[in-house]
């Protein structure tokens, strides 16, 4: 069973909920939570699928954010019954379930070049080292995070653990390093806009 994870942000989330209940609701579909950073504590509001993370909720914050979703959803029992997450962005259109059949521990969109080193500048917080600092960590295969991906449990718990989220700041091929590191390469999907529709796609 696939969980649907949409990462939001507090500034967001008043027009980014409706939409993506409404959505789910026309898919038929429950199997998805809500999140947002910038909180004081741990919340997770079962009926709204609402999950609030204590962690950084602007740009920059997106690798702590998602790393500490994950963590959450693993020591979690309302969980248990997933095998697979699917990360999206809040502004994602799902246009029909996927077909978990196709799914692999760490499957996407995979890019297998180098990345835009430069991508991050201007879009962090004024006062973080990133918002002038290109990234020159090493690039690795990795599912792109515009496109959504999807991870199996066993990926998740290997997420789970990993703290190094304030030195990194693509989440998407932060979440590639740490899988490479576990030999966990990421498969591509075939028309994988047919199930999921993003700003990038």
């Amino acid at each position: 069973m696939l969980l649907y994870i949409f990462i939001s942000c507090k500034s967001r989330i008043d027009q980014c909920y409706p939409r993506i209940t409404g959505m789910m609701n026309k898919l038929n579909n429950d199997n998805y939570i809500i999140v947002t950073g910038g909180n004081n504590e741990y919340n997770y509001y079962k009926d709204k699928r609402l999950l609030e993370i204590v962690c950084n909720d602007y740009y920059e914050g997106l690798p702590e954010k998602v790393i500490k979703t994950y963590n959450f959803i693993c020591e979690n029992d309302l969980f248990n019954k997933f095998t697979h997450f699917c990360k999206l962005d809040d502004d994602m259109l799902i246009r029909k379930n996927i077909d978990i059949s196709i799914l692999t521990d760490y499957c996407g969109t995979v890019q297998n070049v180098s990345g835009n080193r430069y991508w991050h500048i201007n879009k962090c917080s004024t006062n973080c080292l990133f918002n002038t600092t290109p990234y020159t960590g090493p690039f690795v295969p990795w599912c792109k995070g515009g496109y959504g991906y999807i991870i199996s449990r066993i990926s998740l718990k290997i997420l789970s653990n990993d703290t190094n989220y304030y030195n990194e700041i693509y989440e998407d091929l932060y979440v590639g390093k740490i899988l490479h590191n576990k030999q966990i390469t990421p498969d591509n999907i075939p028309n994988l806009s047919k199930y999921i529709y993003g700003h990038h796609s």
